[in-house]
């Protein structure tokens, strides 16, 4: 086993670097750079020292990669480089490259592209941003696109073009019209004729696998259920008692709720049996008394009268990510008089935020722009940037104030 420590490997990486920039003084070759129109001698193998000493730097930085993120990030950044290839095919096949190579002014405007391709606005939006993460394309000003040294390759060099362009599912629903958020196809329907959910239905061995699957996504990568527990330890106490969260499959945040807020009683409304019977057997029993799961043939269907009297907050966690505007804003107006009955009450969404350009530096952004693209592969649903967030909520209705408590240092939620 090779115990080279991580300032070893580093300072190996150093070396070979080195090595590379004071052959390309001594011979007058273009140091290694991505903008567009480079000479890209220093990447040609003949230039032996050249070679050998960047494929060694390679070598060792993978290394050192591997051990700066440990083993379960390693794993995930090795799968999760799909949804960067998806964007990529869906960028070549909807002829977006072509059109900034082609522009008069050196960049193209996102609606000249969304435009020019067909591809809705806030679909292209996510794409571009994930491989301008990758350093595919460049984004001089927001919302302003442009090539650099990657994709000119692609443009200059057809054969290797289309050896890249071999999965084209995502691409594919896009071509297909209509491809809005609200009616067009996820890429998962496009390759296998079903949305995913029904396509579990009809084979729940693998339904099964995928819901194991995102339970360990949850665990690491979801901070959903610490930050509810830190909004509650910072809130002003208030006189009712009762929090109600509409249930999701994606898990309750009361299960682990009512073992901590001892004071409150808690009722959990679902609109699939399954999901009562799951929650129920996840309770321990020393909660079970504080705890209700009701099932309700809608989640649109009228409140309960009581709910004017006892309840303290709403949860609604991982529920709204995939629903359009409309299904969302009709079921927050439902909860609208129980917020009117008392200054106290609240409504408190839990979800997905999509950041805004430049939120993150790129190492960072570029999981966020993975999850873009997954859930439009998967599922044709958008994640919503903050600012989409806060103008559904103001459609609720104008006497609502909404807040995001934790846009600030958190990130994703």
């Amino acid at each position: 086993m090779d115990h080279t420590s991580i300032t070893e490997l580093a300072g190996a990486v150093l070396r070979e670097c080195s090595m590379i920039d004071q052959v390309c003084t001594e011979k007058g070759i273009e140091p290694p750079t991505l903008e567009a129109g480079t000479s890209g001698d220093v990447w040609s193998e003949t230039l032996h020292e050249i070679y050998t000493a960047r494929t060694k730097a390679l070598g060792l930085l993978g290394r050192l990669t591997a051990l700066l993120q440990g083993p379960h990030d390693f794993l995930h950044d090795f799968v999760a480089s799909n949804r960067d290839q998806g964007a990529l095919y869906a960028f070549l096949q909807s002829r977006v490259l072509e059109q900034i190579s082609s522009s008069s002014t050196d960049t193209a405007s996102l609606s000249d592209l969304s435009h020019g391709s067909g591809v809705p606005k806030d679909k292209l939006v996510r794409i571009l941003a994930l491989l301008r993460c990758k350093s595919i394309i460049d984004e001089p000003a927001e919302g302003f696109f442009a090539m650099n040294a990657v994709s000119e390759e692609l443009i200059n060099d057809e054969d290797f073009r289309l050896w890249v362009e071999f999965h084209v599912h995502l691409a594919e629903a896009f071509a297909d019209e209509p491809n809005e958020y609200e009616n067009g196809t996820s890429g998962f329907k496009q390759g296998w004729g079903l949305e995913m959910y029904d396509w579990h239905i009809r084979h729940p061995d693998k339904g099964h696998r995928f819901r194991q699957a995102m339970k360990g996504v949850s665990k690491s990568l979801d901070p959903a259920d610490s930050l509810v527990r830190e909004w509650f330890q910072d809130r002003i106490p208030s006189d009712r008692y009762k929090v109600v969260e509409f249930g999701s499959k994606y898990g309750f945040a009361s299960i682990s709720l009512v073992r901590e807020l001892l004071e409150s009683s808690f009722e959990v409304r679902c609109d699939s049996q399954g999901l009562v019977r799951t929650g129920e057997g996840l309770v321990n029993v020393a909660s079970k008394a504080r705890i209700a799961f009701t099932y309700v043939p809608s989640l649109f269907g009228p409140l309960p009268s009581s709910d004017l009297d006892n309840v303290s907050v709403y949860i609604i966690r991982n529920l709204l990510w995939n629903w359009a505007d409309g299904e969302a804003i009709k079921l927050l107006q439902l909860l609208v008089p129980t917020l009117r009955s008392s200054p106290s009450a609240r409504i408190l969404v839990i979800d997905g935020v999509s950041p805004s350009t430049k939120d993150f530096p790129p190492h960072i952004e570029v999981a966020y722009r993975r999850r873009d693209v997954t859930t439009m592969t998967m599922h044709n649903a958008k994640q919503r940037m903050q600012d989409e967030w806060l103008a559904m909520f103001a459609q609720i209705d104008p006497a609502i104030r909404a807040s995001i408590p934790f846009a600030s240092g958190k990130g994703n939620r």
